[in-house]
């Protein structure tokens, strides 16, 4: 693979104090990179370093192509124009037509469960939907490089199952992952290469996957809802809802699936936990 972006020799200070120290990191074309750390570690900074929403206090950023860049924040402005507004100015500073910034809105306000909230001011909206927006946003255009800083806080389970699945064609397609994070099943069901930024540094390191461990997954039916054939065999009615056993590995497709078919996700559970055997 192809090196896109190198860090040399990166740190960063903030009121004479050090928060990054000698960063030496290579990025290449299509990986998906996870930074992990506790609170107030430097992982928020490094996202804007290489994301050129900062400069460095010393070393410098290369860069070997001309990259079109997505940064979502963690933490989102409430601003009193609405979704659609915002949504639709900022599609075209991606230089999309009309068309097709109303025929994404369309597609990516259903996907995420915003139809409804589009047209709300959205110093109306909770932080969990302004983060929605932002990653809506996003994906408006195809960027070359999607920066996520901690994606999934304050995102409900269904939009959690949307979002994995995005970022996961995404990958396919070739875009470069690049997030900080603490949910240990968001890096395993994303990213490739797992780095701790611990003491100013960056120390590569791997989490074990969730291999074999099992799940149950427990639905509510909507409407006229039918589960889908392939699962027939799979699904079972107790305790007032339905319930499907599952491997991590599988779940997050499945989970789009039932979704998609009309079914509400309420619960997810560890098979380990004998109350559900």
């Amino acid at each position: 693979m192809q090196e896109i972006i190198e860090l040399k020799n990166i740190t960063q200070k903030y009121d004479n104090k050090i928060i990054l120290k000698d960063i030496n990191l290579s990025i290449l074309n299509s990986q998906s990179i996870a930074f992990t750390g506790h609170n107030g570690a430097g992982k928020s900074t490094l996202l804007k370093i290489i994301a050129k929403v900062v400069e460095p206090t010393f070393g410098e950023v290369n860069y070997n192509e001309d990259l079109l860049f997505h940064y979502v924040p963690e933490h989102f402005p409430k601003m009193s124009i609405t979704a659609r507004e915002y949504l639709t100015y900022m599609g075209k500073m991606d230089d999309l037509k009309c068309e097709e910034i109303d025929n994404r809105l369309m597609s990516l306000g259903k996907d995420f469960f915003l139809a409804e909230m589009m047209d709300t001011p959205m110093k109306h909206l909770s932080k969990g939907s302004l983060q929605k927006i932002g990653i809506v946003q996003s994906l408006l255009r195809q960027p070359d490089v999607l920066i996520l800083d901690e994606p999934l806080s304050g995102q409900d389970m269904d939009s959690q199952s949307v979002f994995i699945h995005k970022m996961n064609m995404l990958k396919k397609a070739g875009v470069v992952i690049i997030m900080s994070c603490h949910e240990p099943f968001l890096i395993d069901s994303i990213s490739d290469i797992i780095y701790q930024i611990d003491e100013m540094k960056v120390i590569q390191c791997s989490f074990k996957p969730y291999q074999k461990r099992e799940f149950f997954l427990w639905f509510d039916k909507l409407g006229n809802a039918e589960i889908p054939e392939i699962y027939q065999n799979r699904v079972k009615y107790w305790n007032d809802k339905y319930q499907m056993k599952v491997e991590e590995t599988e779940s997050n497709a499945i989970i789009v699936n039932m979704i998609q078919q009309g079914w509400k996700l309420s619960g997810m559970e560890d098979a380990d936990d004998e109350r559900f055997g």
